[in-house]
């Protein structure tokens, strides 16, 4: 059997998962294709080093280019000549409104192939209208298996015509080792690593892109109300970069208690998490939010809006944390009071709570998602209205 994993652009958890996969099926027999679409692109910053040794094939449709440089038809034509070479026996790829996600639908309706779609909307998420989502179910007919995030995704996936038998769980994980590893070993040069990074003994942080809908404006908001009312104030750190990036160092140079320290990555984007009181996720729309993942294998109590898709399952409400409605600066100001009234003891209760909710989340359950997925058998035929879509269709390229 031949496995396809299509991606826009292999971000470090991509490589994470697709390694961990490399593994198990090494012992299978199964062979494994990662296919990237370009390598970068506008939406992340992250490093662009792909690491040479990680147990697959790795096959890049744009090398040197950002996805967003390309075309929706440029992509489309890339990706399925790259099939049509390949000739896998199933595909793993982005939702259908991406041009990849189409070319792997389109292949799979001229071929015996089965296509997953990997996809974490939900209904917060997704703001389409009632005749885009009639084409969405449609094509839907012609897409094998929905590989989600979690349970808490389900109900919109069924709503979008996937029957509970052909939805599979484990789709948004992170190597909770690494981060949980990192974390700790940081925690073990403690003053000297805080002193390097001028981090004082208690603070708050964010980790994200600079953008309005992850709320950082709605976080400093309810930051000065905070920091107003409380005796003992702790400050927040904001990591990360963005478009509105400039917009908020401006804003925040004005108020103290805030840094704003930039992007960090891999184990320096770690010593932040470590030396961290609690981890604050405000975002007013969010698929899922994978540093919700990090922070919570690094030990973190969280405080996250339920804007962010992956708050029902991995915050247990004053176990690990807390949640509160996306654009409520006034229940965040409260949460965060009441982080900072919790002895050191009750935090690192939650840290540890946290730790444990999350390895349920590992880079196994991304694995066992893939092989349930691969188990089930190729639909029926979904007929004319359904094919007709899918050749309608083609994708378009977006800044998520």
């Amino acid at each position: 059997m031949h496995i396809v994993i299509i991606w826009q652009r292999f971000l470090p958890y991509h490589v994470a998962r697709l390694a961990r996969l490399a593994r198990r099926l090494a012992e299978s027999g199964p062979c494994l294709t990662a296919v990237e679409v370009a390598s970068s692109d506008d939406s992340y910053a992250f490093p662009g080093a792909f690491p040479k040794e990680n147990g697959f094939e790795h096959v890049c449709c744009f090398p040197g280019s950002s996805y967003h440089a390309h075309t929706s038809d440029g992509i489309f034509k890339a990706v399925s000549a790259i099939l049509e070479n390949i000739r896998p026996d199933i595909v793993f790829a982005p939702a259908t409104p991406f041009p990849e996600g189409m070319a792997a639908v389109t292949y799979r309706c001229r071929s015996a192939t089965r296509v997953v779609m990997m996809d974490d909307a939900w209904e917060h998420t997704d703001r389409s209208g009632l005749l885009t989502r009639f084409i969405k179910r449609q094509i839907h007919r012609n897409i094998d298996v929905a590989f989600i995030p979690a349970s808490s995704h389900r109900e919109y996936y069924r709503n979008m015509g996937f029957p509970e038998d052909r939805i599979v769980c484990g789709v948004d994980v992170v190597d909770n080792e690494y981060f949980s590893s990192a974390a700790d070993a940081a925690r073990n040069k403690g003053k000297e690593l805080r002193s390097e990074l001028s981090l004082c003994k208690n603070y708050f942080l964010f980790v994200g892109r600079f953008l309005e809908r992850k709320g950082i404006e709605d976080l400093i908001d309810s930051y000065i109300a905070y920091k107003t009312a409380a005796e003992d104030p702790w400050d927040l750190v904001c990591v990360g970069a963005g478009p509105d990036m400039d917009a908020i160092r401006k804003r925040a140079a004005d108020i103290a208690g805030i840094q704003v320290v930039g992007p960090k990555y891999g184990d320096s984007l770690c010593l932040y998490y470590a030396f961290a009181s609690v981890l604050l996720v405000p975002s007013r729309s969010d698929p899922w939010g994978l540093v919700v993942n990090e922070g919570m294998a690094c030990g973190l109590p969280v405080i996250v809006s339920k804007g962010c898709g992956g708050a029902k399952t991995l915050v247990l409400e004053g176990e690990n944390g807390w949640t509160y409605e996306p654009g409520d600066t006034s229940a965040l100001t409260v949460l965060m009071q009441r982080a900072n009234k919790l002895p050191p003891g009750s935090l690192r209760r939650m840290g540890d709570r946290s730790r444990a909710i999350v390895s349920e989340w590992s880079l196994d359950r991304f694995v066992e998602g893939v092989l349930a997925a691969v188990k089930l058998s190729r639909r029926s035929a979904a007929g004319v209205i359904a094919d007709f879509f899918v050749k309608l269709w083609k994708g378009h390229v977006i800044i998520t």
